[in-house]
């Protein structure tokens, strides 16, 4: 038979300082060492869409795209934007055509077409307007005015183009909407904007 050892409480000690001293040191390093943070420089979206009565799709977004220059392109209320000679980048949009998706600190600017509907018995203005509400107000930066026409005449009457650069100062769930009782279904006539 074996005689079991008897160990000096040194060895006992020892081992809990070299446990206490891994662990500082860990505890010491998460100060020390700064975590990696995530940067994002904002950016300069542009989205075309139209505003039809709900009844025939509403808001409809048809394109998006990033704005790779300083200054917007340029811009009549009958043809819209001109981007001929306009450095851009198309992105994808959401699959929706109604929800619009940006980050803190990007600048949008919207251009969009008023159309009328086909059926004239449906439709209850000569246009539509615009607002967007959500949790903090956007800063205009260009064209507009935001909101515009509670009241006819609308800011967007049927066959022309409007356009507003707004910047997202906060994130959240934001809605635009037709500020214009322009059908019967009026109250849809919607769409949202995602900042993150």
């Amino acid at each position: 038979m074996q005689v079991p050892k008897k160990h000096l409480p040194f060895v006992g000690l020892l081992g809990l300082i070299v446990i206490v001293a891994a662990g500082g040191g860990i505890y010491y390093y998460q100060f020390v060492i700064p975590h990696i943070t995530v940067t994002y420089t904002p950016v300069h979206r542009l989205v075309i869409m139209t505003a039809i009565i709900f009844e025939e799709s509403g808001f409809h977004v048809n394109d998006t795209a990033y704005l790779n220059q300083s200054s917007l392109p340029p811009f009549d209320s009958t043809n819209g934007a001109n981007l001929t000679r306009v450095e851009y980048q198309n992105y994808p949009g959401n699959s929706d055509n109604r929800t619009v998706e940006a980050r803190v600190g990007d600048k949008i600017t919207f251009y969009i077409k008023g159309l009328p509907t086909k059926d004239p018995m449906l439709q209850d203005s000569t246009g539509h307007g615009f607002e967007i509400s959500g949790p903090a107000p956007v800063t205009v930066n260009a064209g507009g005015p935001e909101p515009c026409s509670t009241s006819p005449p609308p800011c967007i009457p049927f066959n022309t183009w409007y356009t507003v650069t707004v910047t997202f100062n906060a994130s959240g769930s934001y809605r635009y909407f037709c500020t214009l009782f322009c059908s019967p279904q009026h109250g849809l006539m919607d769409g949202n904007i995602v900042v993150t």
